[in-house]
C-alpha cells in the first residue's frame, strides 16, 4: 500500500459557481429547498415582488403545466426559507443539481452569480449572505431560450436544490480507478481526493478510506491544506484475488468506498462512493470488456416525459432501464447531454455501458470553438460528478459537428490531460463515411472509437458506411451510435421497417462492435419534421411508455442467443456466432420452462441453469420430459440480472375432444 501527497495546490474563489456531489456524510448539515416555489414569467412581477405569482413544484419543469406548455424564455422562481441560527460561522453552500439552461441567482437582494448549462450541478458560497435564524428570500431566473438538437428544452429548476453547512474542511470529491489484473486476478485501486479548506488558517488533516466487504486495511493519507485553498491527495492499494468481483453488464458487482477526513480525532467530513472493478479496452477491430471481445446493442434514450419533463423521477428511470435491459440493451451513447445521477446509479446496478456526452450538437453549434471555456466547464462538471460510475466507459464532446477538428481535438486534450486519462474518448460523427471527410479534417482521428450515425432502410448502406470509415481509419473499431430507418409512428402497431436487412448490414463487418437504435422512446419536440402529435415518433415505446410492436421486434434482434426451441421432448439453445451482433459469452443465465394443457392449466414447470455459452460454441440441449405431449410449451431466457431477454412458445393446437 502507498499514499502520496501531490504538490499542486488549486486556488479557488469560493463565490464562483462550482461542482457538488451527492453525499452521505458526517460533519455537514443539509437542508432541502425542494417543494413548492412561487413562479412567474412576468419580469415586472419578479422585479417588484408584487402582483400574482403561480406555484410550481421543484424539481420540475414549467412546460409540463398547461399555462406554460410552450413558454420559451425566462421564468422566475422564488421562495422564502429559514436556516438554523447555529449555522452562523460555518461555511454554507447553496447547491443546484441542475437548472435549464441559464440560471441567475439572487439571495436576499444580492446577486450570487449565474450558471450556463442545463444538466450539471453548480453552487455558491452563501455564508455571508444568509440571514441566520430569520427569513431569507431566494430568487432564481431560469432561461430555456437556448436549444440544441431535436429534443424539447424543458425549462426550470429540474433537479434538487439544497443548502449544505460544512466544517472548515471537506472532501470535494474522491475519484476511484479500479483496474483488474486479468492474469493474477487482483485489482489496483487508485484514489484521488480533492480537499477544500474554507478557513483562514492552514489545516493539517488525515484521510482514511475503507472498502466495504473486503479484507484490505484502510487506505490512509495526510495533507496540510493552505487557507482558502484546495489540494489533491492520492492513495492506492491492491485488492487480492479473493476480494475481486468484476463489474460486467451481466454481473454488475459494486463496491462502496467510505472516506473520513479528520483533524486529530475530530471528524470534519465523511463521504461514500460506489464503484466497480472492470477493464475496458479497444483494439483496431474490437471492444474488450474484462479481456473478452464483445459486440453489443442498445438504445438512445431521450430524457423526456409529458408529465415529468426531464426531471427523471426514480419510477420513470427504473421503468425505462428495465424495459431496455429486457430488450437486450448492453451499450449506448445514451443521449446528447449529461444524465441524471439516479439514472447512472441504476445503470451501474443493472449493467449497461454508456458513452456520456455534453450538449453540443450540429455543425453550426456556436460552441464548436477550439478551447471553448464553456464546453470545458460542461465536461468538467459532468466528469467530476460522474467519474465513479462503472457504467460510463467514455466521454463525448458533441454530436454530428462535421469537420470541427480543432474543437474536438482541444476537448480531447483537455479531457485526457485534466479530467480523466483512463476512459475512452469518442466524438460522434454523421460525416466520417462521406467523401471529403478525411483523417486530416474529421475529428474521428482523435477518437478511440469511430462512432457514426447512419439512417437508412437499406442494409447495404450501413455496411458501406462502416467500410468507408474503416478505409480511412483502419486502426479504430466502428460503433453505430445511432441507427434507424425513419420515424415509425406513435401507434402500438408501429414497427421498424426492413429491420432484418438493416441488421445484416450493421453486423456484416467484423470490426463493428455494436449499434444503438435511435430511439428507445418517443419524445416531445418542436423540430422540423415533427408530426402533429408534437412528438418525434422514433421510439419502440410511446411518450407514455406504452410498448409498440417495434419493441418486440428489436428484443428478438437483440437476443443474446440465436434461438430457443423445443422439439419433441428436447430443449435446444443455440448460441450466437462471433459474426453476430450481439455476441458475448453467456454466464449465469437460466431457462424457465412450463408445460400447459389445452385448458391453459400449467401441468409442469421448472428452471434450468445454462452452462457458460461462448460465441461459436455448440448448441446446448436438455431433456424436457412431457414437452412433446403438452398443448403449450413456454421457454424464457433469464439474464443474471433477472430480465427475461428472450422467449419461445409452441403453437397451441386445437383441443382434442
Amino acid at each position: 500500500m502507498k499514499s502520496s501527497l501531490l504538490p499542486s495546490l488549486l486556488l479557488s474563489s469560493l463565490l464562483l459557481a462550482g461542482t457538488v456531489f451527492a453525499t452521505d456524510s458526517a460533519g455537514e448539515n443539509t437542508q432541502s429547498l425542494d417543494g413548492k416555489w412561487d413562479f412567474t414569467t412576468d419580469p415586472a412581477v419578479a422585479e417588484k415582488n408584487t402582483g400574482s405569482w403561480d406555484t410550481l413544484e421543484v424539481p420540475g419543469n414549467w412546460d409540463t403545466q398547461p399555462a406554460y406548455a410552450t413558454h420559451k424564455g425566462k421564468g422566475w422562481y422564488q421562495r422564502e426559507f429559514t436556516v438554523p441560527a447555529d449555522w452562523k460561522g460555518r461555511p454554507v453552500r447553496l447547491v443546484f443539481d441542475a437548472v435549464y439552461h441559464k440560471a441567475t441567482v439572487t439571495l436576499n437582494g444580492q446577486s450570487l452569480g449565474s450558471h450556463t448549462g442545463g444538466y450539471t450541478p453548480f453552487e455558491f458560497d452563501v455564508s455571508d449572505t444568509l440571514h441566520y435564524g430569520a427569513a431569507n428570500t431566494l430568487q432564481v431566473c431560469a432561461d430555456n431560450t437556448y436549444a440544441r438538437g431535436a429534443w424539447w428544452p424543458w425549462g426550470g429548476i429540474s433537479r434538487s436544490v439544497h443548502l449544505v453547512a460544512d466544517s472548515d474542511a471537506r472532501i470535494v470529491w474522491q475519484h476511484i480507478d479500479a483496474v483488474p489484473d486479468l492474469v493474477t486476478g487482483s485489482a489496483l485501486l487508485s484514489i484521488r481526493y480533492k480537499l477544500a479548506n474554507t478557513s483562514d488558517s492552514p489545516l493539517s488533516v488525515s484521510l482514511s478510506s475503507t472498502v466495504a466487504g473486503t479484507s484490505i486495511p484502510p487506505l490512509t493519507a495526510s495533507a496540510t491544506i493552505p487557507p482558502k485553498s484546495e489540494t489533491i491527495v492520492e492513495a492506492s492499494t491492491t485488492l487480492p484475488r479473493a476480494d475481486v468481483r468484476l463489474w460486467h453488464f451481466d454481473h454488475p458487482n459494486l463496491y462502496t468506498l467510505g472516506s473520513t477526513l479528520q483533524v486529530d480525532d475530530r471528524i470534519l467530513h465523511s463521504l461514500r462512493a460506489r464503484f466497480g472493478i472492470r477493464k475496458v479496452e479497444v483494439t483496431s477491430d474490437s471492444l474488450l470488456l474484462n479481456g473478452e471481445k464483445v459486440r453489443l446493442t442498445g438504445f438512445n434514450r431521450v430524457s423526456d416525459s409529458n408529465t415529468t419533463g426531464n426531471t427523471e423521477p426514480d419510477a420513470l428511470v427504473k421503468k425505462d432501464v428495465d424495459l431496455m435491459k429486457r430488450a437486450g440493451a448492453t451499450m449506448t451513447r445514451i443521449m446528447h447531454s449529461p444524465q441524471a445521477p439516479n439514472l447512472l446509479d441504476y445503470l451501474d446496478e443493472k449493467g449497461m455501458l454508456i458513452i456520456a456526452e455534453i450538449p453540443v450538437w450540429g455543425w453550426d453549434d456556436p460552441q464548436v470553438v477550439k478551447d471553448n471555456p464553456l464546453t470545458r466547464q460542461w465536461l468538467k462538471e459532468m466528469i467530476e460528478r460522474d467519474y465513479n460510475h462503472p457504467c460510463i466507459i467514455g466521454w463525448s464532446p458533441g454530436n454530428e459537428i462535421n469537420n470541427h477538428f480543432n474543437y474536438v481535438a482541444s476537448m480531447s486534450d483537455y479531457t485526457r490531460q485534466n479530467l480523466d486519462p483512463h476512459r475512452l474518448f469518442g466524438y460522434v460523427s454523421n460525416t466520417a463515411n462521406r467523401s471529403g471527410y478525411t483523417p486530416q479534417n474529421d475529428p474521428v482521428t482523435v477518437s478511440d472509437i469511430a462512432c457514426i450515425n447512419i439512417y437508412s432502410r437499406a442494409g447495404k448502406d450501413f455496411a458501406a458506411a462502416a467500410e468507408s470509415v474503416r478505409g480511412k481509419w483502419p486502426d479504430k473499431p466502428v460503433f453505430f451510435t445511432e441507427y434507424g430507418a425513419d420515424q415509425i409512428g406513435g401507434k402500438l402497431s408501429s414497427k421498424i421497417p426492413n429491420l432484418a436487412d438493416i441488421w445484416k448490414g450493421i453486423e456484416k463487418n467484423p470490426y463493428v462492435i455494436g449499434a444503438s437504435l435511435w430511439t428507445f422512446n418517443d419524445y416531445r419536440s418542436g423540430y422540423k419534421g415533427t408530426p402533429a402529435s408534437g412528438n418525434r415518433e422514433w421510439g419502440v415505446v410511446t411518450v407514455d411508455r406504452e410498448i409498440k410492436d417495434a419493441y418486440w421486434q428489436i428484443r428478438k434482434t437483440y437476443s443474446p442467443v440465436r434461438s430457443l426451441e423445443v422439439t419433441g421432448n428436447t430443449l435446444t439453445v443455440t448460441p450466437r456466432s462471433s459474426a453476430d451482433i450481439p455476441s458475448y459469452t453467456l454466464r449465469g443465465y437460466t431457462i424457465k420452462w412450463s408445460l400447459s394443457d389445452h385448458a391453459g392449466k400449467v401441468t409442469a414447470e421448472g428452471t434450468l441453469d445454462l452452462p457458460d455459452l461462448a460465441p461459436d460454441s455448440a448448441a446446448w440441449t436438455a431433456p424436457l420430459p412431457g414437452a412433446g405431449a403438452a398443448a403449450k410449451v413456454t421457454i424464457t431466457l433469464i439474464s443474471p440480472t433477472g430480465y427475461d431477454v428472450d422467449d419461445w412458445t409452441s403453437p397451441v393446437p386445437p383441443a382434442q375432444n
